[in-house]
């Protein structure tokens, strides 16, 4: 299980058990914000390798 797994398991089991309504829907964003941030570091890491390999900029 990768650290973004993990992390958002632990998100997931921290709102099932939220007692309040507003606990519970942060939670719910924290995983949606770290499903963005892993996102946004894959496409930065695209864009890294491919700009790395344009020979035009050589």
């Amino acid at each position: 299980m990768s650290e973004l797994e993990w992390a958002i398991a632990s998100a997931q089991a921290a709102a099932d058990a939220a007692p309040s309504y507003e606990d519970r829907a942060f939670y719910v964003a924290l995983q949606d914000f770290l499903r963005e941030q892993a996102h946004r570091v894959e496409l930065a890491a695209g864009e890294l390798d491919g700009r790395t390999w344009d020979h035009e900029a050589w």
